[in-house]
């Protein structure tokens, strides 16, 4: 099949699996009102391997590297800088061209990537040819994937082997010769309930004694003993508000139960191995947050326009503390953009897979993370107490109200109110909603804390050669001679 269509990745999902909402538990997601713009999310991103226009299907579809077979370009293992670049390229013109994230390859393969890299150093033949053929399924069928690495932790002062239950984190419960059973739970998986594949890997490093939690698989999501409890979502347009005319985008994350589920072993990735568990958590947050600030990108993109159109459609666009402040916007935006390139193009190579450059990715995600706030905050200011208080749609259609709403709501008369209007809207969305909300803490979280970013920086900093440095500018070491 190898190229699926949106009709057959939405058939995919009429498969029995277990998924509840608001207490209640869905029977088809595809046309659940929340559940559904998430299937319709995931899917535009089949519609760009579809596509018409030969660039975009050239940039989402790519030959397989062994037979030439059309696959989706997710499934290109990361060999070289370029492939590292059409991945950060396809995440943001995903956005652009679909007006969302469709979330479907892009975790899912963070984490295989990872399984790749670690099963290599470990020198485990088996996982390895687990790891590939699982890939070559990925590719045969064109499957949406979710990563599932974050346990729901419990007493986060306790290590996983004391925590009240034992299954606050993912662990295997029973082994045989066909495979394990696990028990636990993982939590915040972004797109879960609407995957084909989820592929898990340990949230950090364990030890000798929690040699159960360095666990990784991958597993069908609707095999027997998982279920997914969703996050409610905004579901589509209301009439009240002022939007373009394309669909909502919105993706929905679950806690994922395993309940005594098993998992053969060939679909197994590290079983006991706690040695090399923080190596995959630490492999896997480096994809992921390369994939994190590739999609941030274009997201910040449309937040800075906001800023930029709100401050000319209120006439402020001259004003120089107004300008000051675009000027602060501007240089978040661009040094979020030009770190993620860097990250692409000065790969750590681990054996033959390349993997984006952990200080700099790390470097980038702190940036975007430990200053959103304050772009946020940018934003609100240049564009006003109007984007909280703001009439609706229906009052602006109400004949009665209309003309007074036409009339004093208007700004720089170059720009009608309709315009100033519909502008106020979306800025509203991105600055001072619901769902603006839910992105300040998305954006400080997902794809790790703020701590994690710094923890991992200090571990690739070159702290000796700084101090060596130092000492030699101090007259403590002599000069090192050039040859």
């Amino acid at each position: 099949m190898a190229i699926r269509t949106i009709e057959e990745y939405k058939q995919s999902l009429r498969d029995g699996r277990r998924v509840y909402i608001r207490g209640e538990k869905v029977e088809d997601i595809t046309t659940h009102r929340i559940l559904g713009i998430t299937c319709d999310t995931i899917g535009a991103g089949y519609e760009l391997t579809a596509s018409d226009d030969p660039v975009v299907r050239d940039l989402f579809v790519a030959p397989h590297p062994d037979t030439g077979e059309p696959i989706n370009r997710f499934f290109v293992t990361p060999r070289t800088t370029e492939d590292l670049a059409n991945r950060t390229k396809m995440i943001q013109r995903s956005i652009e061209l679909t007006g969302g994230l469709p979330f479907g390859k892009d975790i899912g393969t963070d984490c295989l990537n990872a399984a790749f890299v670690v099963a290599g150093q470990m020198g485990r033949k088996d996982y390895q040819e687990n790891a590939l053929n699982f890939l070559e399924h990925l590719r045969k069928n064109d499957l949406h994937t979710c990563g599932a690495v974050t346990c729901v932790k419990g007493d986060r002062s306790k290590e996983p082997a004391q925590q009240k239950h034992s299954d606050y984190y993912l662990r295997v419960v029973d082994k045989s010769k066909d495979g394990i059973v696990v028990k636990g739970a993982k939590i915040h998986i972004t797109s879960a309930p609407a995957a084909n594949e989820i592929i898990v890997v340990p949230t950090r490093q364990m030890r000798e004694n929690e040699s159960e939690y360095a666990v990784s698989f991958a597993i069908p999501a609707n095999t027997e003993g998982i279920t997914f409890i969703c996050r409610a979502g905004r579901g589509a347009w209301t009439e009240h508000e002022f939007h373009a005319d394309r669909p909502v985008r919105e993706l929905t994350e679950a806690i994922i139960v395993f309940d005594n589920v098993f998992v053969p072993w060939e679909r197994v990735f590290m079983c006991g191995e706690w040695q090399f568990s923080m190596l995959l958590a630490y492999t896997f947050a480096t994809f992921h947050r390369f994939t994190a600030i590739s999609y941030k990108v274009p997201s910040v993109e449309v937040m800075a326009g906001c800023a930029v159109a709100m401050a000319k459609y209120n006439g402020l666009f001259k004003v120089g503390h107004i300008r000051d402040k675009l000027a602060d916007i501007a240089a978040y935006v661009e040094t979020l953009r030009a770190l993620t390139n860097a990250a692409a193009q000065d790969p750590v190579m681990y054996g033959d897979i390349a993997v984006p450059n952990p200080l700099i990715a790390n470097m980038a995600k702190l940036h975007f993370a430990s200053k959103y706030h304050a772009f946020i905050a940018l934003i609100q200011d240049i564009s006003g107490g109007i984007v909280a208080t703001t009439p609706d749609k229906k009052d602006w259609e109400n004949p009665d109200i209309h003309d007074y709403l036409e009339h004093y709501l208007g700004g720089s008369a170059t720009y009608s109110t309709l315009d100033r209007m519909k502008m106020i809207h979306e800025t509203m969305r991105h600055v001072c909603s619901h769902e603006s909300a839910f992105h300040e803490v998305t954006t400080v979280h997902a794809e790790g804390s703020m701590a994690a970013q710094k923890m991992m920086i200090l571990a690739e900093s070159p702290l000796d050669r700084y101090e060596t440095m130092a000492k030699v500018a101090a007259g403590i070491r002599p000069r090192e001679r050039v040859e």
